[in-house]
């Protein structure tokens, strides 16, 4: 399941968040080892990258939530697959601008970047 999370459904997401409830054991070994390669200072500019990628994509999502879609009504508004914005959400895609900004867009939302 984990290598098709890019096309996982929210309901899917759902599915598998309730296993892990309930077999967190399956996941153990997984999760040991991804935290000794997150808590190794030898990654730490990887690990800052993939954290500012993260907070794009709970943004995205978040906006979608709140303009009440779907991942299949935005797709339709954006012109692209349902999986493909799954895919974006799940931070298995590295978006351009114009796709961040027709996404947004398609929520009601403008973008605002701030450089740190």
């Amino acid at each position: 399941m984990k290598d098709r999370a890019d096309e996982m459904t929210d309901k899917q997401l759902e599915s598998f968040l309730d296993d892990l409830k309930v077999h967190p054991d399956k996941y153990t070994k997984d999760s040991e080892e991804r935290w000794a390669w997150y808590s190794d200072p030898a990654n730490k500019d990887e690990v800052n990258e993939q954290l500012s990628h993260m907070q794009l994509v709970m943004e995205l999502h978040k906006a979608r939530k709140e303009a009440g879609l779907t991942q299949e009504e935005l797709a339709k508004r954006m012109g692209t697959k349902q999986s493909y914005i799954a895919a974006i959400e799940r931070g298995r895609k590295n978006v351009s601008y114009s796709t961040i900004a027709r996404f947004a867009h398609a929520c009601g939302k403008r973008i605002a970047i701030t450089l740190l």
